[in-house]
């Protein structure tokens, strides 16, 4: 089958040209306008020597050019890597370098810093700096808006997704044309997603929830896609009063600053809309609060894995009913929860959440053993502990992974602890999460000096932030004499959070 991701833009500009596509800024786009952007800049690439296949950075926040970037890169048959503006030249380099990266699109702030590491990145070519609207159209004026057909087969790979494993290196999770379109259309059903919504999208469009939901479902659909300039409430407010938002997408971080701001909740509470969080858990009391407040607001629980998407939801109503659960498969999804044979589990019992079909990723770049580990006698095995009821409703427990979830973003406690190996200070640390009524989880360290060396726990941060992004940094750094070890050696995690957690309690 032949049809790629910019398909799915090439149909809603067909159907709704004049319609409003997406506002960013003070500005909209319409589908038309949006359209042929994309293909003005697919040809721009391949005029500077892009080809399909070969791989594209986009080094980007949420704006109308990620948007335009996003369909043009499709357009010309390359492979986008989408990438965090704020990740440190270590992390960027990491990535960059196992992508094989040929081409960066990004901000005008880092053209140099991608230059910078070019002597250490031979497969990379050429940076393009597209910051706002404006500037972007000026670069464009003179291309072609012909449109390119250079994607032969929708199973070729649309994008590499990072996502960090437990060993800290970062795996390139393979997305085929194939798995977006189909992920897309089961959450364009399950999330209520019509020509109708005005998505406001604060959750980061280059992390697989915030593609999927956002930029990829609105625009499929025929929808309208509002970026906000931050996640705040008073932005969230904007939207819903100025901008006609009748859906959030949101994280609980996000809800919980909402819930918590008077003003949100004086003025949201007179609007109707639906408001789609996933990532981490949220806290009891939130939800109570957030069900509460909003008697008008339909709220929706999303699940899913950077391999797999959007694999379950749990509606409105069933949202309200049982709030606690993580929710049901999406249709046309294939989701189960197993034992470590591979058999159904029974209601109650905990075990796996596995998935199958064209949603699932091909597998990791450059990586065969974690290839083999994920997708085994034809399952995606996604390292998520669950239980499901006798109504089918699935409730994630724990993950098998060593992962720590915070402000709706995956931290794997390997890569923090190799930073902070790095300080001479250090004799040894051990990363873990901790609950946190706002982030849903906060980076926690427990560290051992060598002795006769002194530091603090600011300087220790410091440290980090020198090689990890702000929400992978420690924001609780305990200083220990011994750690809980097992028989064998290893270090006790869970032990480290309970005693930590204790402490924090006793001190309140």
């Amino acid at each position: 089958m032949r049809m790629s991701v910019d398909d799915l833009l090439t149909g809603s500009a067909l159907r709704w040209g004049d319609k409003e596509a997406l506002v960013h800024a003070g500005r909209s786009q319409s589908y038309a306008a949006l359209d042929t952007a994309a293909s003005r800049l697919a040809n721009l690439l391949r005029a500077r020597g892009c080809r399909p296949q070969e791989r594209v950075a986009l080094v980007l926040p949420n704006s109308a050019s990620f948007v335009i970037a996003f369909f043009a890169i499709s357009r010309l048959g390359a492979v986008l890597v989408p990438l965090s503006p704020n990740y440190t030249d270590r992390e960027l380099g990491v990535i960059l370098g196992d992508a094989g990266v040929v081409f960066a699109l990004c901000g005008q702030p880092h053209v140099d810093r991608l230059h910078g590491l070019r002597p250490t990145l031979p497969a990379l070519r050429d940076v393009l700096a597209i910051d706002d609207l404006d500037q972007l159209e000026t670069l464009l004026a003179g291309h072609s808006d012909e449109r390119l057909s250079a994607v032969a087969d929708w199973a070729a790979p649309h994008a590499v997704l990072y996502t960090s494993g437990t060993t800290g290196r970062p795996k390139g999770a393979i997305l085929s044309h194939r798995s977006r379109i189909v992920n897309s259309l089961s959450g364009q059903l399950g999330y209520e997603t019509g020509p109708a919504t005005r998505a406001n999208v604060p959750a980061p469009m280059f992390h697989s929830g915030g593609m999927i939901l956002g930029l990829i479902n609105v625009i499929a659909a025929g929808g309208t896609l509002l970026i906000p300039p931050d996640g705040s409430a008073e932005a969230q407010c904007h939207a819903l009063e100025e901008l006609g938002a009748n859906m959030l997408l949101t994280v609980p971080t996000m809800i919980y600053r909402m819930v918590e701001s008077p003003v949100f909740r004086s003025r949201a509470g007179q609007h109707a809309f639906a408001l789609i969080h996933g990532a981490s858990p949220i806290p009891a009391a939130v939800v109570a609060r957030l069900l509460e407040d909003f008697p008008s607001c339909r709220p929706f629980h999303g699940y899913g894995s950077t391999e797999a998407c959007q694999l379950t939801v749990l509606g409105p109503e069933e949202y309200r009913a049982f709030p606690a659960m993580t929710g049901r498969a999406l249709p046309g999804i294939d989701v189960r929860v197993v034992r470590e044979d591979g058999g159904d589990v029974a209601p109650g019992e905990v075990g796996e959440i596995v998935t199958t079909g064209p949603h699932v990723f091909d597998g990791y770049l450059n990586d065969a053993e974690q290839t083999a580990a994920a997708l085994l006698d034809g399952l995606h095995w996604t390292g998520d502990l669950a239980t499901v009821d006798a109504r089918g409703l699935i409730s994630v427990v724990g993950r098998r992974k060593d992962m720590i979830i915070s402000g709706g973003f995956n931290v794997y406690t390997r890569e923090v602890e190799d930073v902070i190996h790095t300080h001479p200070a250090v004799e040894e640390a051990a990363v873990f999460g901790l609950p946190d009524v706002e982030w849903g989880e906060v980076v926690a360290a427990a560290v051992i000096l060598r002795p006769g060396m002194h530091l603090d726990a600011d300087s220790l941060r410091r440290h980090c932030r020198q090689g990890l992004t702000g929400y992978k940094t420690p924001s609780r750094i305990w200083f220990v004499d011994a750690m809980p070890r097992t028989p064998v050696g290893k270090v006790r995690k869970p032990d480290l959070a309970k005693q930590f957690m204790d402490m924090q309690q006793g001190d309140r």
